[in-house]
């Protein structure tokens, strides 16, 4: 029977991200990157060998502390029922990527409360955009209250252009030992600024990081 365990990337104290043997790395087009058996992804922004960690974060003052709850999503987000399909919405993961509101700004309406309208546009316009969302922050149901409904596409992580990086079906293990809930979509900070690390929080749009990939 085959082993259902989610692959992990773990924290390291004041480090780098450490990432299980089995999870592919890819660059933002989708070229696989060469990484063998547990590699060592950067954290902290300063790596001149990126997306791989040189050792920087020992040099350059990089502040590695977690702050993201551990709590589970459903006690963080915020729903908004529409006719055929809530919306899930979980501010403390928004990286602010911009999917939702650049593509369905009808739905997604940036500056207004509620931001949400869940009939704003078709089912199937809100759940190809929601599916865009690299952090998760995002998510449906067509049943209301219904679990969310994801489609599995890992275990793999994507280095986005100037961007954190984009996971897909891997358990994140904090420093202290104890895993963030299990989500199919998340983004991990690689710029070394996010005030709500591990996760992305949409920093490096604001300090001009450049991921200045060998």
């Amino acid at each position: 029977m085959p082993d259902s365990t989610p692959k992990k990337i773990t924290i390291t104290n004041g480090g780098p991200y450490m990432v299980e043997d089995g999870i592919p790395i890819y660059d933002h087009v989708g070229n696989p990157i060469a990484a063998t058996g547990v590699y060592y992804m950067c954290r902290c922004g300063g790596s001149s060998n990126k997306p791989f960690c040189d050792g920087t974060h020992a040099k350059n003052n990089f502040n590695g502390q977690e702050f993201a709850s551990k709590d589970t999503s459903a006690n963080r987000r915020d729903t908004y029922v529409g006719d055929g399909v809530t919306i899930y919405d979980d501010r403390s993961r928004c990286a602010h990527a911009g999917k939702c509101t650049d593509n369905l700004a009808s739905v997604f309406k940036m500056g207004t409360e509620p931001w949400v309208d869940a009939n704003g546009a078709s089912v199937e316009e809100i759940i190809n955009t929601i599916r865009t969302c690299p952090s998760g922050a995002l998510s449906y149901t067509r049943t209301e209250d219904g679990e969310p409904e994801e489609e599995a596409e890992g275990p793999g992580v994507t280095v986005a252009v100037d961007a954190p990086y984009h996971a897909r079906g891997v358990e994140v293990v904090a420093g202290d030992g104890e895993s963030y809930d299990v989500r199919e979509r998340q983004t991990l900070c690689r710029c070394g600024g996010s005030k709500n690390k591990p996760f992305c929080d949409g920093t490096h749009w604001y300090i001009g990081f450049k991921h200045q990939m060998e």
